[in-house]
Formats: structure tokens, sequence, C-alpha cells
């Protein structure tokens, strides 16, 4: 039914939409990116975001038979995950704005380097991290019911992902433009915040982790 397509959609993309945060999360990418020129930061815009939506597409579908072959557990990865996403978002807490460093001590400008970066750790963790990925494999094991039914949900929940990269493009490509306007006081506040805010998701994604690796020893 359609009905299937469009709650499928809806849920996805509301529940990917809110842990990828891309309004959030621009000053991350531009913090991180700070030292590209803008045509190249704008290029990396794109490419986090077509990594991003294909990294989670092929984690619903084979993510769960990856993790079951390597004998490694959505927890490890969120413990893993989020240490990462801790330490870059501490990083830009602490970072002296007049060195004009990011959260991540980065090389001087070269194409390889701004390759480098593109899916770790601009895509992985920061734009879609362990828990993106935990809410897809989620997404993926409620889906169930007649083939007609299950094809109808995964194109919705596609579709959705696909939306939310698509807000993820547009908001990195323009954050230089956005954070031009703030200026250097606002866009430093503005940072400075998400950065507490990106600590915070970290601390979360590894508690969520520990509780999760916990329970595996009861």
């Amino acid at each position: 039914m359609e009905s299937d397509f469009i709650n499928a959609l809806t849920f996805t993309f509301m529940s990917v939409f809110s842990m990828v945060n891309p309004i959030g999360m621009a000053p991350v990418f531009l913090a991180q990116t700070s030292r590209q020129p803008a045509e190249v930061r704008h290029r990396l815009a794109y490419k986090v975001a077509a990594y991003g939506a294909i990294l989670l597409i092929i984690s619903m579908f084979i993510g769960p038979a990856i993790l079951q072959f390597f004998g490694v557990t959505l927890a490890d990865i969120q413990v893993a995950g989020g240490i990462f996403v801790f330490f870059t978002a501490w990083g830009m807490l602490v970072a002296n704005p007049r060195q004009g460093k990011s959260a991540v001590a980065e090389p001087e400008f070269s194409e390889d380097s701004a390759e480098d970066i593109a899916f770790f750790p601009l895509t992985m963790p920061i734009t879609a991290g362990a828990g993106t990925i935990a809410i897809v494999l989620t997404i993926s094991s409620k889906i169930n019911g007649s083939w007609h039914t299950q094809l109808l949900s995964y194109l919705g929940a596609i579709t959705g992902i696909l939306l939310v990269f698509l807000i993820v493009a547009v908001c990195y490509r323009f954050a230089d433009v956005i954070f031009r306007k703030l200026g250097p006081a606002g866009t430093a506040v503005l940072t400075r915040l998400t950065a507490f805010l990106l600590l915070a998701v970290g601390v979360s994604i590894v508690w969520g982790g520990i509780t999760g690796l916990i329970a595996t020893l009861k």
C-alpha cells in the first residue's frame, strides 16, 4: 500500500534528520574544512552528502550481516565512534580561535588531504555516525510483511535518507555564506555552542554503547 511508503519515508526522515542534524552540524563541517579553498569545501559538501546517503543505505541492507561476520556488535561501534566524536568536539571547544585551529589538527591544504577527510571524519562519524547507523539498522529490522509491503517500505526509507542528505548538501554547501553573515564573533559563538552539543552527543553515544556491552554480560 502507498501508506507503507509514506509511513516508512516519514519515520525514516524524522529519525535520521534528528540524529544527523544538518543545520547544527554545518559549523562543525565549516570548522573541519576551514583550511580548504571555498571551491574545495563546496565540493566536499556534496561528497559528504553522497557518502552519507550511500553509507546508510548500504548499512540498512548489509549492516547486520557485516557486523555478525566480523564479530562486532553495534555497541562496539557506538563506543568507538562516540569516543572519536567526543575528542573532535573537545578539540573544537578548547581551540584558540586566533590560531584558526579546527577540531582535529589539519595539514596544509592539498587535494589529497581534502579527499582524505571526505569520508573520515566528515562523513563517518561526524555526519553519519554510530547513532545514525543504529537508527537505520533498527528501521530495517522492523520492515516485514509481504514482498510488496517490504518493497514499498524500503523505497520509503531510502527516499527519507536521500531527502535528509539533500538537506545536508545544502546546509554544508552554504555554511560559509551563512556564517559570513554572522561574522567572526557570531561564528565563534555558534561553533563553540555546537561543539558543546556535539560533546554531549559523543558522551551519549559512548554511554549507549557501554550500556549495550554491559547488557551482554548479564
